[in-house]
C-alpha cells in the first residue's frame, strides 16, 4: 500500500516535470521564432535602406552629370538660352531637396527618379532644337557666303561693264570731237595782202575745215581761235574775251559761229591786230577750239 502511494507520488512529480519542460520548450521555440523573424526583418530593412541610400547617391551623381550636360549646351538663341537657364536652376533645386531627403523615404526617391527622367527628355528636346538651329545656321551661313560671292562677282562684272562702258563712252566722246584740218594761218598787211613782215602785219587769216563726223552733234558751233606770239603772249582784242576750257576761263583771239551738219565745212576766221606797236618777229601759233576741245593748230612765221 505504501509502495503504491510512493509510486503514484513519483509518477505525479514526473508528469509535472514533463509539462514544465514542454512549456519551456514551447517558449523557447516561440522566442527563437520571434528572434529569427525580427532578425530577418531587420536585415531586410537594412538591405532596403542600403539600397535606397545607394539609389540616393546614384541619383545625386546622375543629377550632377545632367547639370554638367546642360552646362555644355550652347546656343545664341535667346529664348532657348533662357529655358536652359531655368532648367539648370530646377536641377540645382532638386539636388538640394534630394540631399535633404531622408534615406528611408523611398517614395520621395522614386519621385526624384521620375523628375530626372523628365529633365533628360527635356534636354533631348533642347539638343534637337539646338542641332536644328546649328544646321540652319550652317545652311544660312553657306547661303550668305554664296550670296556674298555672287554680290562680289556681280560687283566685279558691273565694274568691268562700267569700265567697258566708260571706255566706249570715252571712245565715242573722242570720236565725236570735230577735227580742224588743213589749218593755215596767213599774216596780212593793211591792204589785206599776204606778208611775212612783222611790222607790216595788221591781221591774221586763219583758214581750216571742220572735218566730216557723222556722230558729232550737229548745229551751231562756236569756234574759237587763240593766237600766241613768239613770247607766248595771246593776241586779243581790247575787251579781252574768254571762254571755258577744261574747267578754266581762258582768253581767245577771235570767235566765229559756224553751222555744222556733220559734213566737211570750210571756214575762215580773221583776227584784227589793234594794239599799238608792231608785232614781234618769230613764230606765231594758232590753236582752234570747239565744244570744249582743242581741235587743231597751225603756225606762221614773221620776219
Amino acid at each position: 500500500m505504501d509502495n503504491l502511494k510512493e509510486f503514484n507520488s513519483a509518477s505525479g512529480k514526473g508528469t509535472g516535470y514533463k509539462i514544465t519542460i514542454t512549456v519551456l520548450l514551447l517558449l523557447l521555440a516561440g522566442v527563437s521564432y520571434l528572434y529569427f523573424n525580427q532578425t530577418e526583418q531587420t536585415e531586410q530593412k537594412i538591405t532596403e535602406l542600403t539600397q535606397v541610400s545607394h539609389e540616393k547617391e546614384d541619383l545625386t551623381f546622375q543629377f550632377q552629370n545632367l547639370l554638367d550636360d546642360y552646362d555644355q549646351l550652347e546656343t545664341t538663341n535667346d529664348s532657348i538660352a533662357s529655358q536652359l537657364s531655368h532648367e539648370k536652376e530646377r536641377i540645382k533645386t532638386l539636388m538640394n531637396q534630394l540631399r535633404a531627403t531622408k534615406t528611408e523615404n523611398k517614395v520621395q526617391i522614386e519621385k526624384y527618379k521620375k523628375e530626372l527622367q523628365t529633365l533628360r527628355d527635356i534636354m533631348k528636346g533642347f539638343i534637337h532644337q539646338i542641332d536644328s538651329l546649328n544646321t540652319l545656321n550652317i545652311v544660312l551661313t553657306e547661303e550668305n557666303t554664296q550670296i556674298k560671292k555672287q554680290i562680289t562677282t556681280a560687283k566685279t562684272e558691273n565694274k568691268k561693264l562700267t569700265e567697258k562702258y566708260n571706255e566706249a563712252a570715252n571712245k565715242v566722246a573722242l570720236a565725236s570731237v570735230i577735227k580742224a584740218i588743213d589749218v593755215t594761218m596767213i599774216p596780212l598787211n593793211q591792204k589785206g595782202k599776204e606778208t611775212t613782215r612783222a611790222k607790216k602785219t595788221k591781221r591774221f587769216s586763219v583758214s581750216f575745215s571742220l572735218d566730216e563726223n557723222v556722230i558729232a552733234p550737229k548745229g551751231t558751233k562756236n569756234v574759237y581761235i587763240r593766237i600766241t606770239d613768239p613770247q607766248e603772249h595771246i593776241l586779243i582784242q581790247d575787251n579781252q574775251p574768254v571762254f571755258s576750257y577744261e574747267g578754266e576761263e581762258i582768253a581767245y583771239s577771235a570767235l566765229r559761229q559756224i553751222e555744222y551738219d556733220g559734213n566737211t565745212t570750210n571756214t575762215v576766221v580773221y583776227f584784227e591786230h589793234t594794239e599799238e606797236g608792231t608785232l614781234l618777229e618769230g613764230s606765231y601759233k594758232v590753236d582752234i577750239f570747239c565744244d570744249g576741245s582743242m581741235i587743231g593748230s597751225g603756225t606762221a612765221q614773221l620776219k
